[in-house]
């Protein structure tokens, strides 16, 4: 019988794939323990507003640090950008596409590679979203997180539903090639019937993906320090545990 076995391909090279991190927010969650830098709700250059000289600064430096960067012999062109944060749609389109450029000479980029920037409502409309594609971005993920006004305040986040309906809308209206967006379970002030109600309002707004994080409790956060003094009403890991079962059935279903 093991003679007669097919034999096993060699792996294939694993697709190349960069992480640029943008750590820009207009001001930073109550849960997050990310490296990121807050610049205020004027600095969100949506109208052809400029952005902070921190922001320049900052892009100045990592292309630098691209071009500093050796590219690795035989590797394959990379396959994925992928702009993370922070909040990447604070940094303006041409900054974005100076750095995919700088990518694509250094390290080359294949036919058909996936470029995401991850874009939170309230930074954006559809011509921003435009040159964001004009400058290389083929994918969005959108930090939603909530369609719930009051979880929304208690978790810190700088915009409201209404932001984050305008924002899809004018994803769907750019025409997108691809896009996603993001929940966040077991925030403060949710409760079964609103839960259901987002993941409800997420699967209609039509993206091509959606993500469900649980919350976590990170030391040193405000929230992490409200738990601590029992300041911070959450769900409990039953209703947690319910609230994503509630997801996994409604986007199944979807």
């Amino acid at each position: 019988a093991a003679a007669a076995r097919a034999p096993v391909p060699p792996p294939s090279a694993p697709p190349a794939a960069a992480y640029v991190h943008l750590p820009f927010c207009v001001r930073k969650c109550r849960y997050c323990d990310f490296p990121v830098h807050a610049l205020g709700p004027e600095a969100a250059p949506i109208g052809g507003r400029e952005a902070p000289a921190i922001v320049d600064e900052y892009v100045s430096t990592l292309l630098k640090e691209v071009r500093a960067t050796a590219p690795v012999a035989g590797a394959p062109p990379l396959a994925t950008i992928f702009f993370g944060g922070g909040t990447p749609s604070l940094v303006p389109p041409a900054d974005v596409g100076r750095i995919v450029g700088e990518l694509k000479d250094r390290f080359g980029l294949a036919d058909g590679a996936e470029v995401s920037l991850e874009a939170d409502p309230g930074t954006f409309d559809a011509a921003k979203l435009a040159a964001y594609m004009a400058a290389g971005v083929n994918r969005f993920s959108i930090g939603v997180q909530s369609f719930d006004d009051a979880a929304l305040a208690a978790a810190g986040r700088s915009h409201t539903a209404a932001d984050a309906r305008a924002a899809l809308a004018a994803v769907r209206a750019v025409g997108a090639p691809s896009w996603s967006l993001d929940l966040i379970c077991g925030l403060p002030e949710v409760s079964d019937d609103t839960w259901s109600a987002t993941l409800d309002e997420a699967i209609a707004a039509g993206p091509h993906g959606i993500s469900v994080y649980d919350l976590t409790l990170e030391p040193g956060t405000p929230f992490a320090r409200a738990a601590a003094a029992g300041a911070l009403a959450l769900p409990d890991d039953d209703a947690g545990a319910a609230m994503l079962a509630t997801a996994g059935e409604k986007l199944a279903a979807a």
